[in-house]
């Protein structure tokens, strides 16, 4: 007997694990065999949640929109009856049509919350660009999998991340398993403070299988102290299809028709308390003190919201947009350029759908060279299709040095003078440039304007004495060309500018020319290869002129994590961007949810993606410039470590943080 187990349990095992991968490799195989089509869909959907605010204090109040949930009621319930418009994997639209919330103001929850409600369980992501799914073939290494199957066709697979990571979730799916089809799947998992459990059952056929039917979701959200609570139920191919026309109706009626499930006693207790306070506010009041005392708290109300909330305001043509003042995403520092802070709005008129007219003013402070920035946009767009649009840009630019004023300032002098400190040679940039763009041609897009800039020494007094100039123009036709040749290859840009004489008081001359290209290359697994390399001249040296490159140039305000740090040095002296005639450099990042720190006990487990950094530089009269960093991005901050060096010599160290605090709030 001992014998015979020595010899065949080997056997038995070997043919386990082999059933078990076969089971797996009909899960990863099922949306290209069976449902690999999924654009297009039209679903009609119902969506109810609960919110309730277990514990608060006053931080609840600088969250982004939960200023209304820092006072007064606790529970709310909200519902939502319309259709799930499918514009491809992970990139979903819901148009709602009826909607009933017992929220403050008509205020909706934080999309936060609301992104866990259409999982995409076959993709590399379930949710847009976080937390990596164990159903995608390429995850499986992230993932350890437990198969138990009895004598039918259906098994349930358990599995657990390899590594505690706010990427990766625990869980079990039930799954049949002639097909590989998941029929169910609970799953749980915490990322960006927010601890999710999720229910999914899933259709039986085509398109509908790789789609929840039915996704309940419970989220309970903590923060120094506050503790929320959400509970989501959404429902997919409910049976009553509305008309288009039907859009953002408040009907409590046509909801009780439309709904495919009865409320629970504890949700219809809230829009009863709802009736009643409803009932409380429309009756007469004749204490004209408790009216003023209402809509003065209501005032308060709302200012208190815009202070940490962005809003956006609606009308049939028109709609504003506002940034928060108070928001810590909008702060960034690094060694070199100190701390910066910017704010943001945004405008738009709508004509028609394919013309509409857009207003984008940005303002910001650079507390090291203590210096407001502004860049405000007037866009007129008239052909979308074609990106076609007219622009006119009024901003002022970084401080920009001009080395020939401090040599004319020493030639005026028969003995050589100490100008160290005077900042002499940087001058204040406002400008205002007109353009338009178009794509001529598939791989050819086309941007063609002027520019004219008016330089004032930041000295002027000193300049004065030296009898030297103290306003620069410049007014100068420009042309840049954006080419894509290839469908997924790098986009090339192409960029000509040449300043004209005696035009509109133009007293320089200059001709520049600057060539770029970059290349964003996904992979799967959530790794992101960036690459960038660019190269710039000046061709002209008739007059004083200032060297400002349009691709490489100082950064004094923070545009975000994704935007700046991979095709900008962190570390280099602001003036080298305006000491050379030419430059090449050139800027590669590699990102990653899961490398080096991920691996760090206690902490490695916020981390939510890590980037390593190279750049490189070559100008006039140095040595090549290089920097290397490091850089993990968390729910609360980003932080990157860099350094430099001129050729193989350590020249400067140095770090640099921005706020992510409520990023996708």
């Amino acid at each position: 007997m001992v014998l015979g187990m020595l010899i065949f349990m080997p056997g038995i095992c070997f043919s386990k694990e082999k059933s078990d991968s076969i089971l797996l490799n009909k899960i990863w195989s099922y949306r290209r065999n069976f449902a690999h089509k999924i654009g297009g869909e039209k679903p009609n959907v119902y969506i109810r949640y609960t919110l309730n605010t277990e514990r608060r204090n006053p931080t609840l109040y600088l969250i982004p929109t939960f200023f209304y949930y820092a006072q007064g009621k606790r529970e709310f319930l909200s519902e939502t009856y319309g259709k799930l418009r499918l514009l491809g994997e992970n990139d979903y639209r819901i148009d709602r049509q009826i909607i009933c919330n017992t929220e403050p103001h008509g205020n909706q929850v934080t999309s936060a919350f609301t992104d866990y409600i259409v999982p995409d369980i076959y993709g590399m992501t379930l949710y847009d660009d976080r937390i990596l799914s164990p159903f995608y073939r390429k995850n499986r290494i992230y993932y350890r999998y437990t198969v138990h199957q009895d004598n039918t066709n259906i098994a349930q697979v358990s599995f657990r991340p390899f590594l505690r990571h706010t990427q990766l979730i625990k869980g079990s799916a039930t799954v049949d398993v002639n097909t590989g089809r998941i029929i169910s799947v609970v799953y749980d998992g915490e990322y960006d403070m927010i601890k999710f459990h999720v229910d999914i059952m899933h259709g039986t056929d085509g398109s509908n299988s790789i789609l929840p039917q039915r996704c309940q979701s419970n989220l309970r959200f903590n923060f120094f102290g506050n503790r929320i609570t959400s509970n989501y139920l959404a429902m997919y191919n409910c049976p009553v299809t509305l008309p288009d026309s039907v859009r953002n109706v408040s009907d409590r009626e046509i909801m009780d028709s439309l709904r495919p499930v009865v409320l629970r006693k504890d949700e219809a207790e809230i829009y009863q308390r709802y009736d009643e306070e409803r009932m409380k506010e429309v009756q007469p009041k004749t204490d004209t003190v408790i009216k003023k005392k209402r809509h003065f708290s209501r005032f308060l109300q709302k200012v208190g919201d815009r202070l940490v909330t962005s809003s956006t305001m609606e009308s049939k043509d028109a709609s504003v947009r506002l940034s928060p003042i108070l928001n810590p995403q909008y702060i960034s520092y690094s060694q070199s350029r100190g701390f910066s802070y910017r704010i943001q709005f945004g405008a738009r008129y709508s004509w028609n759908q394919k013309r509409y007219l857009t207003l984008s003013p940005r303002i910001g402070y650079n507390f090291k060279i203590k210096q407001f920035f502004h860049h405000t946009s007037l866009k007129m767009t008239y052909n979308p299709k074609r990106n076609g649009y007219a622009e006119i840009t009024v901003a002022n630019g970084n401080r920009i040095s001009n080395e020939s004023v401090i040599e004319a300032i020493k030639n005026n002098h028969n003995d050589p003078q100490d100008y160290e400190g005077k900042d002499l040679d940087y001058f204040k940039d406002n400008y205002i440039k007109v353009h338009n763009n178009i794509v001529a041609f598939d791989w050819l897009e086309i941007m063609a304007g002027v520019v004219y800039h008016i330089r004032r020494p930041v000295n002027v007094a000193d300049m004065e004495k030296e009898h030297m100039p103290t306003v620069y123009r410049s007014f100068a036709p420009a042309i840049t060309l954006h080419l894509t040749p290839w469908r997924k290859g790098p986009v090339l840009t192409f960029n000509y500018e040449r300043s004209l004489n005696n035009v509109f008081g133009s007293n320089l001359q200059y001709e520049r020319i600057e060539m770029d290209a970059s290349y964003k290359f996904k992979l799967d697994r959530m790794h992101l290869v960036n690459l960038k390399a660019g190269s710039g001249l000046y061709t002209n040296r008739k007059t004083n002129y200032f060297l400002d490159y349009t691709n490489f140039h100082d950064q004094n305000l923070p545009e975000g994590w994704d935007d700046d740090w991979t095709g900008h040095f962190q570390l280099i002296d602001s003036r080298w961007y305006n000491t050379s005639k030419y430059y090449v450099r050139g800027h590669a990042s590699y990102e990653s949810p899961l490398l080096v720190c991920s691996f760090l006990p206690i902490i490695g487990r916020y981390i939510e993606t890590e980037r390593f950094y190279l750049s490189m530089l070559s100008i006039q009269h140095t040595r090549a410039y290089s920097e290397i960093g490091y850089g993990a991005s968390t729910r609360l901050v980003s932080i990157g470590a860099f350094a430099s060096f001129l050729n193989t010599k350590i020249q400067d160290i140095g770090f640099k943080f921005t706020f992510e605090l409520f990023r996708k709030w």
